[in-house]
């Protein structure tokens, strides 16, 4: 086996495991927290929190600004929010937000791209976020939601949201004037709700005790390792085996189609926002434009392989394919506009 193969090898290798563990641990440790909220959140608040209007878009858009995950780590979210029923489309704001519009990839444009592209990259990333959620919605795009991801959910029904019954027993005339008043506590119902209200509190603490959420986590997390980990072999061959010197060659500013090329490129070499403060400089250099750079990155952390392998599980095929045309319209939008603006 030649040196040089050997190398591309380490560094596919390299790649692999490196972005797989990392992945592994933020998808459990999501995961676990998203567990447990789940055990003291209300349901009923998270969907009028996020009710299909236009304050639920904007707060699920702040919401996934405010939160410093990368696609992946945001899926665990995502899954909550979809089995605590809040509303379709914030959920889908929230999702398309969070990976591409948060306080590290922010920082890191910042950095590598200076204030006027990161400022142009926000708002074109906060609108369409809002935009897609709403239209997904709108066509509902909700019935391509997988029922097997709430096969687990527990239906919970309370008597006391029922009207109270009132049965009638038939008594004689003659018998009516010894009839003394008896009366039934209408509330019987709901103390017998207070009583497993309280009893709920306690399987709470016990179920964080004996390593119940411990459990769910670790094998919601055995679901999606596969997908995971399929997503990431692929990536690691781009990364280990495609030359740079390709990458330069079709992402030139003297390419028209460098933009789309770049964010096509993007989604297999799972381009992460925080490599770029050291390797946009190196790139620029090589005579990629800036607008590639911000194509390729945006594309790689929008719509990255393994998100899509995982999102796989949750979604059906035409969610998907909007999805993947919702962040490729993003990317390919932020690099013709911070081209014509650097021109």
């Amino acid at each position: 086996m030649s040196p040089e193969l050997l190398d591309h090898l380490s560094q596919a290798g390299n790649f692999f495991v490196f972005n797989f563990i990392e992945l592994a641990v933020l998808f459990l440790a999501v995961s676990f927290l998203v567990e447990f909220i789940n055990l003291f959140i209300n349901s009923k608040k998270v969907q009028k929190v996020l009710s299909s209007n236009k304050g639920g878009y904007l707060i699920a858009s702040v919401f996934g600004s405010i939160t410093p995950f990368c696609s992946c780590s945001t899926i665990p979210l995502t899954l909550g929010l979809l089995k605590a029923r809040a509303s379709f489309g914030p959920i889908m704001t929230f999702l398309f937000t969070s990976p591409l519009l948060n306080p590290i990839i922010i920082a890191v444009f910042w950095s590598a791209f200076g204030y006027e592209v990161t400022l142009i990259y926000g708002l074109i990333a906060f609108f369409v976020s809002i935009l897609a959620g709403y239209t997904l919605e709108k066509f509902g795009f909700e019935k391509y939601i997988k029922k097997e991801i709430f096969a687990e959910d527990e239906v919970v029904t309370s008597c006391c949201d029922s009207t109270p019954k009132v049965q009638l027993t038939p008594v004689k005339l003659s018998s009516f004037t010894n009839i003394k008043p008896q009366f039934i506590s209408q509330n019987a119902c709901c103390d017998s709700a207070s009583e497993k209200q309280e009893i709920k509190k306690e399987s709470t603490w016990q179920k964080i005790g004996d390593k119940t959420i411990i459990n769910k986590t670790w094998k919601q997390f055995l679901s999606f390792a596969p997908y995971i980990a399929i997503g990431i072999a692929i990536g690691a061959f781009v990364h280990g085996f495609v030359p740079e010197e390709w990458l330069t060659k079709y992402a030139s500013s003297q390419n028209p189609f460098a933009v789309p090329i770049s964010a096509l490129i993007g989604v297999p070499l799972y381009i992460r926002a925080e490599s770029m403060v050291g390797l946009a400089p190196a790139l620029l250099d090589k005579g990629v434009s800036m607008g590639s750079i911000l194509a390729l990155t945006v594309a790689g952390a929008g719509a990255s392989l393994p998100e899509m392998i995982m999102l796989k599980k949750i979604f059906k095929l035409p969610i998907m394919i909007f999805f993947i045309i919702a962040v490729f319209t993003m990317a390919i939008a932020c690099g013709f506009l911070v081209n014509l603006y650097f021109a």
